[in-house]
């Protein structure tokens, strides 16, 4: 009995010490306001939610690409697609979501319901009015699959690149979906080793350098971590199902792009999605992970400049 005590306050100083650890750290210690934002080079537009960063390039006369960055990240990692796009005589649209980059972090659950209807919001006061091409990564695959079945009327096509597809599920993301005790877990433990994971990326001369740079600037603005345990708790335990067989209802063209040795979203998700939508254009870009638009650019961009080119 004396020993079980023992353990006991063993774990309850360790949890102590972990509370103590996060809480004096420097974490969040910024606030994003509009001074903070007139520093940068961006635009910003207020939205129902709150204020959106959006980057608009292009002749106002061109087919308009909207792109859809994934969980955890922003805008940034579009940059070599977005100067492709711009060099190919496209307008892009390229926009930081709720809660990442430079927009606002609301005090709203952070799933398909709140984005859809934040790029809905962008486009009609930008007053985009002709059909426009939407590419979503990773979450925003199926961030973007949702606003294509929301609003089908505003889409010249929809492509999807490593997308989520199906929900984590509650039991593998328990205890982080209980009050309190998952604050404490992602704060002290997972954030940490999220943000280690994303400054071990950068490196000078990689595809993903300053990647590390750009995560931690953005980690730094108060609300980023609620903002994402927010996301990973509507990701365990959201009907991804429901939101592709909604899209697979809608008869715009659609392309899914899948990086062969993707670790974070495995290449057999792809099944479900080809299941749901025989006629579905689908391509594999081999000996690419996770986000093949940054790792292997000289592979992603004919494919989507060729699917592109076909909707004209």
């Amino acid at each position: 009995m004396r020993f079980l005590k023992i353990i006991g306050w063993i774990v309850i100083a360790i949890i102590a010490l972990g509370w103590v650890y996060y809480a004096f750290q420097d974490v969040e210690s910024k606030t994003l306001d509009e001074k903070v934002r007139q520093q940068l080079d961006a635009n910003f537009i207020n939205l129902s939610h709150g204020t959106t960063r959006y980057q608009l390039e292009g002749p106002e006369n061109a087919e308009t690409i909207v792109l859809v960055h994934g969980y955890g990240v922003s805008s940034y990692v579009w940059q070599p697609t977005s100067k492709f796009l711009l060099d190919q005589g496209y307008r892009v649209l390229n926009l930081d979501l709720y809660g990442h980059g430079y927009s606002d972090r609301p005090d709203a659950i952070y799933g398909i319901e709140l984005f859809a209807q934040q790029i809905n919001e962008l486009v009609v006061k930008l007053k985009i009015e002709k059909p426009f091409h939407l590419l979503g990564l990773s979450m925003g695959g199926s961030v973007v699959a949702g606003y294509a079945h929301r609003f089908p009327e505003k889409l010249k096509s929809l492509i999807l690149q490593d997308p989520l597809v199906h929900k984590i599920g509650a039991k593998r993301i328990f205890p982080l979906n209980t009050p309190f005790v998952g604050e404490y877990i992602f704060n002290v433990f997972m954030m940490p080793r999220n943000i280690e994971g994303h400054v071990n990326k950068t490196g000078k001369g990689s595809v993903f350098e300053n990647y590390g740079d750009k995560y931690l600037e953005q980690a730094e603005y108060e609300g980023f971590r609620k903002a994402m345990l927010s996301s990973l708790r509507y990701m365990a335990t959201n009907d991804y199902d429901f939101e592709y067989r909604q899209l697979a209802k809608t008869k715009m063209p659609k392309l899914l792009i899948w990086g062969s040795e993707d670790k974070t979203i495995p290449i057999k998700n792809a099944d479900k999605l080809l299941e749901l939508m025989p006629n579905l254009n689908y391509e594999i870009i081999d000996g690419a992970g996770h986000v093949p638009s940054m790792e292997v650019p000289h592979k992603f961009n004919p494919i989507l400049l060729s699917w592109l080119k076909k909707q004209e």
